[in-house]
């Protein structure tokens, strides 16, 4: 995450009062990288939006709030801190979603924006984001220089936790598939610990790493990957799983981007110097760098399943790069961007500004690149962590009996993911007269029953596909039986008499 000296935006009161008039989206038709809809928030948005189960979008703000957004672009919800909300949320299979505040607490928000719990730590601002275990455990870093592991209920994990650092953590932990976590310190240490909170190992670098506001990725190796923060001597890292490096790049000017990392295992990660580097895993060369001579790039790359690179530049831009590192556009919105994008329903990117503006842009992508590290914490949901993907579980919801002529809507919503979220629905009908879908892509469909004779009845019947963000799917089947509308009670031929 950001350094809170760089996160501090002044705002005119006249602005803020402005903005709280337009909180409905202001939508027009799209092409790829055109604006899909956007919304004026309250506030400055540093905060990365993280994709729930049925496609709504949360994002914090610093006006103390975390927005809920339907992917059309509807405000659902807002839910209300007492500080600043830095920390971007992480959202669990349940769909409960997980933010840190400035006023030191790590909240816990059901779907609906009602408070769950709050876990409360005795000092310290929360602007690390939390990750999500594989059994649910949550850990998120404070800025009093310790790492909290809280159970689901929002209990306090025993054992040796909360683990302190050499000094604050505004870094996010990140979470192997072997259980150790990884975060990085203010300080310039890099800590690996074990799930009972136990210091498995620390790097740091005698040439002084700096401060780590750069959240750390991890490859299918176990290896490690960092950006650090010095003026003169800022590196990329990777080390091994063991604590030992494995190669440093100086890039020479600080680093607040999170790195990601792309199929063939290359590191890709932005820099203050307004640079974009791809470098390969094996020892760090430079594979390519695109180099638009912008301001400070502190937004991490999101990598889709076509291979497009997304990310934001405080040069108030949202750029697209092709796998090679070539331009494909570039979209000027309305204040600096140093939030991470996220990739939503369909694949539309959703990314906020230091200006109070949340965009949603059209992308010719569908979903994140499988696999690997792809996006600022890994994965829509912002687990932080790599375990195996597991596959999705598709529901079609309940068989109906509807009459004829009748709205039916098809459901979706209980379709379900346990690791890194579904960001694809597909309905196609497979049995029955024809009937069109407003939206087959949506999580509930609908369409209007098809006309009965007489008592017959018909049948028709829908298959959902959901693909998870690994590009694992899942399917299941609907019946639909149409009867005769109680209301059609046929023609009548009136005689005249004379």
């Amino acid at each position: 995450m950001k350094s809170k000296r760089y996160r501090k935006r002044r705002f005119h009161l006249s602005f803020l009062l402005l903005n709280l008039f337009f909180l409905s989206p202001s939508s027009l038709p799209a092409a790829e990288g055109d604006i899909v809809w956007q919304l004026s928030l309250g506030s400055g948005i540093d905060s990365s939006p993280a994709v729930g189960p049925t496609g709504n979008v949360y994002v914090g703000c610093l006006d103390n709030n975390l927005y809920a957004i339907s992917s059309s672009g509807n405000l659902k919800w807002t839910f209300t801190t007492q500080g600043e909300i830095h920390s971007s949320p992480a959202v669990g299979s349940d769909g409960a979603i997980y933010v840190g505040s400035n006023d030191t607490n790590l909240y816990a928000i059901n779907s609906d924006g009602t408070q769950r719990w709050v876990f409360s730590i005795p000092s310290g601002p929360i602007s690390s984001s939390p990750a999500i275990s594989s059994d649910g455990t949550l850990f998120v870093g404070s800025e009093d220089a310790r790492l909290y592991a809280i159970n689901s209920d929002g209990t306090s994990v025993t054992g040796n936790w909360p683990f302190t650092a050499d000094s604050a953590i505004t870094s996010s932990p990140a979470v192997a598939s072997d259980g150790t976590i990884y975060i990085g310190s203010t300080g310039g240490t890099l800590y690996a610990i074990t799930s009972t909170g136990s210091l498995n190992w620390d790097f740091s670098d005698s040439n002084n790493i700096g401060n780590i506001y750069s959240s750390p990725a991890i490859d299918g190796n176990g290896t490690v990957y960092f950006g650090s923060n010095n003026s003169t001597n800022s590196k990329v890292y990777a080390v091994n799983s063991d604590g030992t490096l494995k190669w440093s790049v100086n890039i020479g000017t600080s680093i607040q981007s999170s790195p990601a990392i792309r199929e063939d295992g290359s590191i890709l990660i932005g820099s203050d110097n307004g640079i974009v580097y791809a470098l390969s895993q094996t020892d760090g060369t430079e594979i390519w760098t695109y180099d638009k001579d912008d301001k400070e790039i502190r937004s991490s790359p999101l990598v889709a399943s076509n291979g497009i690179i997304y990310y934001g530049s405080n040069d108030e831009k949202i750029f697209a790069l092709n796998s090679n590192g070539t331009a494909k556009w570039e979209l000027m919105v309305t204040g600096p961007v140093s939030a991470s994008p996220a990739m939503g329903f369909g694949g539309n990117i959703y990314v906020g500004t230091e200006s109070g503006y949340f965009y949603a842009v059209e992308t010719t992508s569908t979903r994140l690149a499988s696999g690997l590290w792809p996006a600022f914490h890994h994965d829509a949901r912002h687990t932080g962590r790599n375990n195996t993907n597991t596959g999705p579980t598709a529901s079609a919801g309940s068989d109906q009996t509807v009459k004829s002529d009748n709205t039916v809507t098809l459901n979706g919503s209980e379709s379900s993911d346990p690791d890194y979220g579904i960001p694809l629905f597909s309905w196609a009908q497979t049995e029955g007269d024809s009937v069109d879908l407003d939206d087959a892509t949506s999580v509930t469909p609908s369409f209007t029953a098809p006309g009965v004779d007489d008592d017959n009845k018909k049948t028709l019947t829908f298959q959902l596909q959901v693909t998870d963000n690994g590009g694992l799917t899942g399917t299941d089947t609907v019946q639909i039986t149409v009867e005769k509308n109680d209301d059609d009670s046929g023609c009548f031929i009136q005689t005249l008499q004379h």
